[in-house]
């Protein structure tokens, strides 16, 4: 992260808002006590208080802190701070006290939560078989409940649920949390939010009906779980709700080093819950992996790894879902992106596609890069391959927009992700050039 530069920085930032207040405070004359090493840039930035804020961040996996009240990570002075190291306007030096006392109690806090975790000590694992026990009957009787609601749904017809209040959706979906069986309450409140668009695109009883297979498929299979794959199996209990705790993942994980490029993040902010998700792509291995992490109030978000570049890394893997979740365990050295990987045709990164499906049905995105590709914007912009094979394009207008200034209309690699119906891209280069994300490159 060392040569973060500022679209990488902006693409950290928890919404637009954020972004844009940082780009306010990428002004030298609000710092002062600026440095930076090889391991931290710090900062104090004259705030409404008395004192100035102090704000720094770590070079190595750009987790940031800062003593304003904002509750967003990274906030605006983090982000400023950052976006004026990327203009190598900071300056070398040696850190304050309170930069390296921060830089000190990083491993401090992970020595703790281990300690913790191993004083816990063994669980009792008779009990722990009659809660499992519990809760499947509890999940039995949701599913058979969701089985009938579908079933009625269906009888009833798309218009007629479509024409529904967000309460009649709500009420069911809440039904489906009772049952401990979050993963029916997602499917719902995404069927919800598909009818809501009805009069905004045309596609929608074809992604409706789409949710419902993939929520009727969930319920089938739960009640044929016994004969399921073991892989679909798992992927079949995250979906539906069934969680495994990072510290599990972290112990016994299967773990993969390798360099990975970060080639999509999605920042959310639903009320008090933020979120980001990447796409990282192995350059040794080929393997696909996607980050998640959440945070509630005040809590840090996990940043993951630098957004359009390319680490060293060490991730574990979670069990189940296809792309696979990952927690990050280590991370080493950053650089620039570089060209982006990529199949050679539409036909060749469906394959990608066909091999998780096979696993987890349930996968709603998929990430895909493909090489050489031809943007052909119209009414229904298009995205066509060397072959001549052409699928749509869909997200934001921005993104569309600047993917076709990238390309100067000759091909592009681009990556990003398929949902089953149309492509969202994230990662664009003129063929075999350097790539970078579209989030934020107008900024």
């Amino acid at each position: 992260m060392t040569a973060h530069g500022r679209e990488q920085v902006l693409a950290l930032a928890p919404d637009a808002a954020a972004a844009k207040a940082g780009l306010a405070q990428a002004n030298s004359l609000r710092w002062s006590g600026c440095g930076r090493n090889e391991r931290v840039v710090w900062g104090e930035c004259q705030g409404s208080g008395r004192l100035p804020y102090r704000t720094q961040a770590a070079l190595d996996d750009g987790s940031t802190t800062c003593s304003c009240p904002s509750r967003k990570v990274p906030c605006k002075h983090a982000l400023g701070l950052l976006l004026l190291h990327a203009d190598g306007a900071i300056q070398a030096g040696n850190p304050p006290d309170w930069v390296t006392e921060w830089l000190a109690a990083r491993p401090a806090r992970s020595a703790r939560q281990v300690r913790r975790q191993r004083s816990d000590g063994p669980a009792d694992p008779e009990a722990a078989e009659r809660r499992a026990a519990s809760r499947d009957k509890k999940v039995d009787a949701g599913v058979e409940e969701m089985r009938r609601w579908l079933a009625d749904l269906v009888r009833g017809g798309l218009g007629a649920a479509q024409s529904q209040p967000w309460a009649w959706w709500d009420q069911h979906a809440r039904r489906m949390i009772d049952a401990q069986a979050r993963g029916l309450a997602s499917q719902v409140r995404r069927m919800a939010v598909i009818a809501a668009t009805a009069g905004h695109r045309v596609d929608w009883p074809d992604r409706l009906t789409d949710q419902l297979g993939s929520a009727h498929l969930l319920c089938e299979a739960w009640n044929r779980r016994d004969s399921l794959p073991p892989v679909t199996r798992q992927a079949l209990r995250v979906r539906l709700g069934y969680t495994v705790s990072t510290e599990d993942v972290a112990q016994s994980g299967t773990r993969i080093a390798d360099i990975w490029a970060v080639l999509g993040q999605r920042l959310g902010d639903d009320e008090n819950l933020r979120s980001v998700q990447q796409w990282l792509y192995g350059e040794r291995t080929g393997a696909v992996v996607t980050y998640l992490a959440f945070a509630a109030g005040t809590q840090p978000l996990a940043p993951g790894l630098p957004a359009g570049r390319r680490t060293e890394a060490t991730v574990a893997l979670y069990p189940g879902t296809r792309p696979a979740r990952v927690l990050i365990t280590r991370v080493g050295h950053s650089e620039d992106l570089g060209p982006l990987p990529g199949a050679a045709s539409w036909e060749a990164a469906m394959d990608r596609v066909a091999e998780c499906l096979s696993a987890d049905p349930w996968a709603d995105v998929i990430p895909l890069a493909v090489r050489n590709v031809t943007v052909l914007p119209a009414d229904r912009w298009l995205l066509r391959d060397a072959t001549g094979r052409a699928i749509p394009v869909t997200g934001a207008a921005a993104a569309r927009w600047a993917l076709l200034a990238l390309s100067g209309g000759r091909p592009v690699d681009v990556a990003g992700e398929w949902d089953g119906f149309a492509f969202r891209p994230q990662a664009a280069a003129p063929a075999g050039r350097p790539g970078r994300l579209l989030t934020g490159w107008q900024a």
